[in-house]
């Protein structure tokens, strides 16, 4: 019963990474829920790296999905982040990447440009101390134990690693991997298939918030691939 109380109490948690990841947003590493866990304006600098193709296509297609140029540098990353949506403006140098996120059906549905997104957040790496302890303490100061009743058996006891079945070499920083599952251009919907080159994961490395995007598409090529870091304070 602890652990169903301590679920209801997750899900009624104000934000939107929250009620998308209901009791698996506490086991997450802590720049990450501080991250996604805070409401209102707040700014995050760091540095990145941003990687474009180089074809007609891809430049075509990247200036009408509006994504940044080739860059290497400071970035700011501003999110305003509502009970139930958030919109990130990120920076690189003299190019600004704006998208609006939304929950719904369990899902992050990301706007960028006339495009759609879907993604399904897929807890990945090595399961936190904290989580193991079964005893989580949120950026709130809230303290949430974390039984066997309210989370999946993959993510506690022995294993300590989710997403081993999809193990490619991220090894075990621990974070988010974002799963496309529906994409929208002008409201209408392509296949999947076309964006299996899409891939997306943020992840915490000796305490500092990481970031890596690359969007690859059949016959395109590459259209974008973008990482690095921001500063995540208490």
């Amino acid at each position: 019963m602890k652990g169903s109380r301590d679920g209801e109490r997750l899900g009624a948690r104000e934000g939107l990474y929250p009620r998308v990841l209901g009791v698996r947003f506490v086991l997450l590493p802590r720049t990450l829920r501080l991250l996604h866990g805070r409401s209102g304006r707040c700014v995050y600098r760091g540095e990145a790296e941003v990687e474009r193709g180089h074809g007609l296509l891809s430049r075509v297609f990247a200036r009408i999905v509006r994504l940044p140029k080739a860059y290497a540098g400071p970035v700011d990353v501003e999110i305003q982040a509502g009970p139930r949506a958030e919109t990130w403006t990120r920076r690189f140098g003299k190019s600004t990447m704006r998208s609006r996120l939304a929950g719904r059906d369990g899902l992050v549905l990301e706007r960028l440009g006339p495009m759609r997104f879907a993604f399904a957040l897929e807890p990945i790496g090595e399961a936190p101390e904290a989580a193991l302890a079964r005893t989580v303490s949120a950026h709130t100061g809230d303290s949430i134990t974390v039984s066997s009743a309210a989370v999946p058996a993959a993510a506690m006891g022995a294993p300590r690693s989710y997403g081993a079945e999809h193990d490619d070499g991220e090894g075990r920083d621990p974070g988010l991997r974002w799963r496309l599952m529906r994409v929208r251009a002008f409201g209408l919907p392509l296949p999947r298939g076309w964006f299996a080159g899409v891939h997306a994961r943020e992840f915490e490395r000796e305490g500092r918030y990481h970031f890596e995007v690359s969007a690859q598409l059949p016959v395109v090529g590459l259209l974008v691939r973008y990482r690095g870091w921001l500063e995540v304070a208490e």
